[in-house]
């Protein structure tokens, strides 16, 4: 940097200029002073512009890295949130088809049951039926021998 350049520069001047006995006090070359601090006036501008591009820069990256990590966050939350949502979906699938299964086995077993019924029913009757008529041919054969 130039400006630190000058500086050094203003500090020699000081440092080797001669010294006033008794005060403490140097005495040097105005023009060569006033000439350095021209200089530094006129690099002052160019070195703050840069210094401030240079700043601003820093702040445009770090404002574009903050909102990429931002959306990447989002992103990634969203994603998280659908593999949620999928996985509670198939969760409520599978309790909804246990539960229909669990209820067509129940009903299932119900008209097995109520065709059990019916089967002994009709057997029942049949064989009281059957008892019936078998009473009624031996009184018959009864009759028959009488």
């Amino acid at each position: 940097m130039d400006i630190l350049k000058s500086i050094d520069d203003l500090e020699e001047i000081i440092e080797t200029a001669g010294s006033i006995p008794l005060t403490g006090k140097v005495a040097v070359d105005k023009n060569q002073l006033l000439d350095l601090i021209q200089k530094l006036r006129l690099e002052l501008p160019n070195e703050i512009k840069e210094a401030t591009w240079v700043k601003d820069e820093r702040d445009k990256i770090l404002s574009e890295a903050e909102t990429e990590a931002n959306q990447k966050v989002s992103e990634a939350e969203e994603k998280s949130k659908n593999l949620l949502d999928e996985n509670y979906i198939m969760k409520l699938a599978y309790e909804k088809a246990e539960k229909v299964v669990g209820e067509a086995n129940e009903e299932a077993a119900q008209i097995r049951q109520g065709a059990r019924d019916y089967a002994d029913e009709v057997l029942q009757n049949t064989q009281e039926n059957l008892s019936e008529v078998i009473r009624i041919i031996n009184d018959n054969r009864q009759q028959l021998k009488n």
